[in-house]
């Protein structure tokens, strides 16, 4: 069973690989163009034979050795060929002999006539495109052996003839130029191809400098404000320069403020266009020329005067008085410059330093001119008579109960009269230095001073009488509210120290050195028994120490 097996596998393998079957039994496949010298676009048809076909025949085409179009069919038509494109076909079967093979064709190369695509650039080598010059733009532009025929538009719009250059003055700013390349084929009547380039161009605005300066008003008074104002084509930071009469005035600015002018007055100015204005006639420009009609008018004038020099601290009344002023006068006082709240033809200051400055500033109305007129006083400088200045020695004057007290003063600069009030308690009332009759209560001396120039001056002095201290001999602390408390009597004449009350042992029950507070009777809050106490006052009258030491009763 083996050996028939291997034997069938030798017979097998023997037919699969026989030697090369007879010629009669091999497919023979050719292939043919029904035209070559092709027109661009044409559609070419290539026909297969076949000799010794076979059976199960296929065919598989192929262009550039790419398989392109319908299998199985001996017939295949292309509509997209080109120049020197290489046809060729395969064709697959089972032969006469039984066996699979696989014959390829002869190869076609085509020859498509002026096979091109035509290419075109628009370019315009003016960096600089100026409106309204003269501007070329040019097309470059390659169609082999074709015939161009070239288009031009602007904006959609056709322009110029069958050129590579078109030229135009009205060219503006965002235009589209463009330019379509028409080329046909002399080999190939009605057989066109078309292609187009375009550019958008920017146009650079061709400045003329021009200039025109208008005032806000013509016809002014004297001292008004003009502002001119000039209106100019210069470009985007155009340079301004004013004149008057010639002379140049002012800054680079489209405007020239100006409160100075005079009857006559001619303003100009001139316009120069910025660096960055590529495109120009000229460079700059002059505008029309304004002349000024300035009415004048005679000047308000106001003089201050004041009362003659003053002692310090006495008022001072200055007045201002005016000519040609107009239906209105607002007067501003100043001192030293500063203003002070004062409106009227009067000023009155009591405040004043010696060579303080006081002027007065009036605005005023000029018939027939809108604008107020402000006019400065002369100054008048303050002349302020120094006062004496009075001193006491001793500052301070205290004196026993019926005694004479000192009085002596020192007074500055040169007094010319002086006198002590009230003059009946004083011994040389018209002296700096006297004594006073003996005193019995406290009295306010005034002294009044005047110099030689006549500045008066006056100042107090208290002289405090001291009383003897007499303490009370006894007290009843029942709460009655009648001499409840044992306490040095009020307005007694001591700088207290110390004020102690003790009883018969000599144990101290009170003891304070505040001169208001006083003893209740008790200690520690506890009534002390009804008796005899000793009281000890200890301090100062008239800077002297003074101790005084007794008994008092206390009643209950």
């Amino acid at each position: 069973m083996v050996k028939c097996c291997i034997i069938i596998l030798l017979i097998l393998s023997g037919k699969l690989f026989a030697q090369t079957p007879p010629n009669n039994c091999i497919p023979v496949l050719t292939i043919a163009e029904e035209k070559n010298n092709i027109c661009p676009g044409s559609t070419v048809t290539f026909q297969a034979t076949v000799a010794n076909s076979g059976t199960n025949g296929v065919y598989a085409w192929k262009k550039n050795n790419v398989v392109t179009g319908a299998t199985s069919s001996a017939v295949y038509t292309d509509t997209n060929v080109h120049d020197a494109d290489v046809v060729v076909c395969e064709y697959s079967c089972t032969t006469a002999c039984g066996a699979d093979t696989l014959v390829v064709s002869n190869a076609i190369t085509l020859h498509v006539l002026n096979d091109i695509e035509p290419t075109i650039s628009v370019a315009n080598t003016d960096p600089l495109i100026c409106e309204g010059e003269l501007t070329v733009f040019t097309a470059t532009a390659y169609y082999g052996n074709w015939v161009p025929f070239y288009q031009w538009s602007v904006n959609d719009s056709l322009v110029g003839t069958n050129s590579t250059v078109f030229t135009t003055t009205t060219i503006t700013n965002g235009s589209r130029i463009k330019c379509v390349l028409t080329a046909s084929s002399p080999a190939c009547p009605g057989l066109t191809k078309s292609t187009s380039s375009q550019l958008t161009i920017y146009v650079y605005p061709m400045i003329h400098p021009a200039i025109k300066i208008t005032p806000s008003k013509a016809s002014i008074c004297r001292g008004e404000t003009v502002t001119f104002t000039a209106t100019a084509n210069g470009g985007t930071f155009p340079a301004f320069a004013w004149k008057i009469n010639g002379i140049s005035t002012g800054a680079n600015a489209p405007t020239l403020v100006s409160d100075t002018l005079k009857e006559g007055d001619i303003i100009s100015c001139t316009v120069t266009i910025d660096q960055d204005s590529r495109c120009h006639t000229t460079t700059s420009a002059p505008s029309n020329e304004i002349v000024m009609h300035v009415r004048d008018f005679i000047d308000p004038i106001v003089t201050i005067a004041s009362t003659p020099d003053v002692c310090k601290g006495k008022p001072v009344t200055f007045t201002a008085t005016t000519q040609n002023a107009g239906d209105y006068t607002i007067y501003q006082w100043q001192v030293n410059g500063q203003n002070k709240a004062s409106y009227s033809a009067t000023y009155t200051n009591d405040q004043l330093a010696n060579g303080d400055t006081v002027s007065c500033i009036v605005s005023t109305s000029i018939p027939g001119c809108a604008l107020p007129v402000s006019v400065l006083s002369n100054k008048k400088v303050v002349r302020v008579k120094s006062v004496p200045e009075i001193s006491f020695t001793p500052p301070e004057v205290s004196v026993l109960s019926g005694e004479p007290a000192q009085l002596q003063a020192v007074v500055s600069g040169h007094p010319g009269s002086v006198k002590w009030t009230p003059a009946g308690l004083v011994v040389k009332p018209q002296s700096l230095l006297s004594s006073t009759v003996p005193l019995t209560e406290n009295t306010v001396f005034t002294l009044d001073v005047a110099d030689t120039n006549g500045c008066p001056t006056s100042k107090e002095l208290v002289v405090k009488v001291i009383h003897s201290l007499f303490m009370p001999s006894s007290f009843t602390p029942n709460n009655d509210g009648k001499n409840d408390v044992y306490r040095i009597p009020p307005g007694a004449s001591l700088s207290l120290q110390d004020f102690s009350i003790f009883d018969r042992w000599g144990n101290i029950v009170f003891k304070t050195s505040n001169i208001t507070k006083g003893w209740d009777g008790t200690q520690k809050g506890e009534p002390l028994a009804t008796g005899v106490y000793v009281y000890l006052v200890k301090g100062r009258v008239l800077d002297k120490p003074v101790m005084i030491k007794g008994t008092v009763v206390l009643h209950r």
